[in-house]
Formats: structure tokens, C-alpha cells, sequence
């Protein structure tokens, strides 16, 4: 099933929703006890309202190009890449990046340890479940769904944190990385910091974590901090 933003041949909301919630899930998973809101409900309803929008504006959830041919539209003019570029050689390396580059408000850094547009479309989209039945996401909606929520996470980390000496005491991923083509994908990952003046913390400062030939990026920088 194959769908964009577009004014013809629609597919449900419903089923949009429902591709989105997935799309969310997986790649910014972040870990919640059970009196919280999952990750796929919030991203559910989240995506729910902005089918709404899109309906109330006059569009609808369309179904038209192969993902190939989205794939081959998303890549034009991005350089091809075999490696993670910037990456770190392990993850509690690039935990402890993380939080040298939100303690001095390094942006740069911040930018470099994720994952970029043009990684995403050779390393990892190809081989994701998202790419294949029976969701088909093409690239450019789940690359731009990625992109807000790291942009959100990335601006509260700075927020809350930015300034602050962050020490990392204790870094836990609870379940086994997923394979994904020649990716390791670790998710809910859970970190143990604290910094001057606040009590010690423990949570989310991240998003689901590549690995690929031994190098380690984020995939985004949703939190729940």
C-alpha cells in the first residue's frame, strides 16, 4: 500500500493513521511505564489529527508512485554514502557525546551525531519495514515525521540541559537490537545522568539508536525528559 499527501485516488485516514503510528513507534521509540501513554497511542492520535488537517485543507491520502520511484525523487542530488559519516565507535561513546555536546550547547555536534538525510536514504530506508508491504511509507514522509520529533526533542534537551555539567551514570537498553538489513537498530534505551542542581535523573534523552559495521549514530532525538 503506497501513500503521499495529494487530491486524488485516496486510501482511508484510517489507514494512514495506522501506517504513521508504526512508522513512529519504530524509529522514536522511547520507554514509558504502564501508566503512561505508549509511543504508537500518542503517535496514533497525533497523526489522526493530522490527516484531519490535511482532509480539512482540501487534501487526502493518496496512492500513485511506486516506492521506487519516491525513493529515486528523495535521492536526487544527495551524495551516495556507505558508512555512518561522524559516528561514534560505540554507544555508550556516542551517550557520552551527547552529553558533552548538550553540557557546552554544541549544535554542531548535536547536527553531526544524527542521523542525516542522505544516510537515511542509502543506509537505512531500503531495507526498513516501513518501506515494504503493507506500509510502502515513502521516504520523504517518514524522513520529514523523523525529522520533527528529533527538532522537538533536540530543543528540549537544550533547554532543560543546555549549559549544565550532564554526568552519565548508568546507560540500559532493555530489549535486543532489531536487525534491520545490515542495521542494528537499539530502541528505549534508558540513561541514568545528572547535573548540578537537579536530582538525579532517569529516562529517555534519545530516540531508537543505529549501529552499522561497528559505527553508532542517533536516529533522532525524541525524549521524554
Amino acid at each position: 500500500m503506497r501513500f503521499l499527501f495529494s487530491t486524488t485516488r485516496s486510501m482511508t485516514a484510517a489507514t494512514a493513521t495506522a501506517a504513521t503510528a508504526a512508522i513512529l513507534a519504530l524509529l522514536t521509540a522511547t520507554a514509558c511505564t504502564s501508566a503512561e501513554q505508549s509511543p504508537a497511542d500518542q503517535a496514533a492520535k497525533d497523526q489522526a489529527a493530522h490527516v484531519q488537517d490535511v482532509v480539512a485543507a482540501g487534501g487526502v491520502v493518496d496512492s500513485i508512485l511506486p516506492i521506487a520511484e519516491h525513493l529515486r525523487r528523495f535521492r536526487a542530488e544527495l551524495p551516495v554514502v556507505d558508512s555512518l559519516q561522524q559516528a561514534s565507535p560505540s554507544l555508550e561513546a556516542l551517550v557520552a557525546r551527547l552529553a558533552r555536546a548538550v553540557s557546552t550547547n554544541d549544535t554542531t555536534d548535536l547536527n553531526a551525531m544524527v542521523l542525516n538525510r542522505q544516510e537515511f536514504a542509502y543506509l537505512y530506508y531500503p531495507d526498513s519495514p516501513m518501506s515494504k508491504p503493507p506500509y510502502e511509507a515513502p521516504p520523504e514522509l517518514l524522513w520529514g515525521q523523523i525529522l520533527a520529533s528529533s527538532d522537538k526533542g533536540a530543543r528540549q534537551l537544550v533547554n532543560r540541559l543546555g549549559g549544565s555539567t550532564i554526568t552519565v551514570s548508568k546507560l540500559r537498553c532493555p530489549a535486543a537490537a532489531d536487525t534491520v538489513g545490515h542495521n542494528l537498530v537499539h530502541a528505549r534505551c534508558e540513561v541514568q545522568f545528572s547535573a548540578p542542581g537537579k536530582p538525579m535523573l532517569e529516562g529517555n534523552l534519545f530516540g531508537s539508536v543505529i549501529e552499522r559495521d561497528g559505527r553508532f549514530k542517533f536516529m533522532g532525538f525524541a525524549n521524554r525528559i
